[in-house]
């Protein structure tokens, strides 16, 4: 893994910002909503660009940008959140939620306050700048080392980068991952981003359709080389309480493929939640498990450590 010195940009900073690696960032379906659709009930869809940054070295740190949109009758719903992990403690150091009118490309990415992003060619995300509340940061990425499609359309592009914090400069990971939904199909699942040093990356998503059903996929990319796995089953064999939200979640994870070929236990060291709203007794929950562990690839183990972005509180095979 590299950090990619001096690297000279030609970029602007923009209003708005294409999907991951394309002009059509991922909407499901037959592509993006017209103003008449995204005013329809009947067409409500959510999105979510999530751009994390995992440090390969110590000390560990992690920096995950969640980046949310939602139709409805009338705007578009937007929610930017960031979050610092350092050593086991979370710092949401970022918030903001505001409302826009109905807009064609909902998913687009809109900087707001202090929040800014710079493209390059192509108009391939360059940058994350934020500076803010005593807070100054930036994520540099390079290229896309990997680029995955998941099962609804949504798409996973792994590369190397640089976080700048205050005047240290940390190299490491990223995922840049965006996702849509029409409501009416299903919900925006977990995903689930896994490091080992500067070696392996693994991810796995988990769409939910309409049944409430989750399905399990996932890639790996190691020392240049890149593997697939259309089915991961993942059970949860320890459950903790979440009292705000009077639910389970899980605490630790067990991953497996049929074939044999990928396996691991997961533990969650830390986590960051927050409660929703819902018709309760039993709310929903929407956040991040920093997790550690072991996994077998093809007989060899590896110990790793990432992110679960976990949402709304589906058991896996409820």
């Amino acid at each position: 893994m590299r950090a990619s010195p001096g690297r000279a940009l030609a970029c602007a900073l923009l209003l708005t910002l294409p999907g991951c690696g394309s002009d059509d960032a991922p909407s499901p379906g037959d592509g993006p909503p017209t103003d008449s659709e995204a005013a329809s009930p009947q067409a409500r869809r959510a999105f979510e660009r999530s751009v994390v940054f995992v440090s390969t070295g110590s000390p560990r740190i992690v920096v995950p940008w969640l980046l949310e949109s939602s139709t409805r009758p009338g705007g578009v719903d937007r929610i930017h959140r960031g979050f610092l992990l350092r050593d086991g403690e979370w710092e949401p150091f970022y918030r903001s939620a505001w409302t826009t009118g109905p807009q064609r490309e909902p998913w687009r990415v809109v900087p707001e306050g202090p929040f800014r992003i710079l493209v390059g060619d192509g108009g391939r995300l360059d940058r994350v700048v934020f500076d803010g509340g005593g807070r100054q940061l930036q994520l540099t990425l390079d290229e896309p080392i990997a680029e995955w499609t998941g099962s609804q359309g949504g798409s996973f592009s792994l590369l190397e980068g640089d976080l700048t914090l205050g005047e240290r400069q940390v190299p490491g990971w990223i995922l840049d991952a965006s996702q849509g939904v029409r409501l009416e199909e299903g919900t925006l699942g977990d995903w689930l981003f896994l490091t080992a040093g500067d070696d392996l990356a693994v991810v796995v998503e988990a769409p939910v359709d309409a049944g409430g059903a989750v399905r399990y996929q996932g890639w790996a990319h190691r020392d240049g080389d890149e593997a697939r796995w259309p089915l991961v089953e993942i059970a949860w064999e320890e459950t903790q309480a979440y009292e705000p939200a009077r639910r389970d979640i899980p605490s630790v994870l067990v991953l497996s493929t049929p074939d044999g070929s990928l396996t691991g236990r997961l533990s969650v060291r830390s986590l960051q939640l927050e409660t929703r709203e819902g018709p309760g007794p039993v709310l929903p929950v929407d956040g991040l498990l920093e997790v550690e562990g072991r996994l077998e690839l093809d007989g060899a183990g590896v110990d790793v450590r990432g992110l679960l972005r976990h949402r709304g509180g589906q058991v896996p095979g409820e």
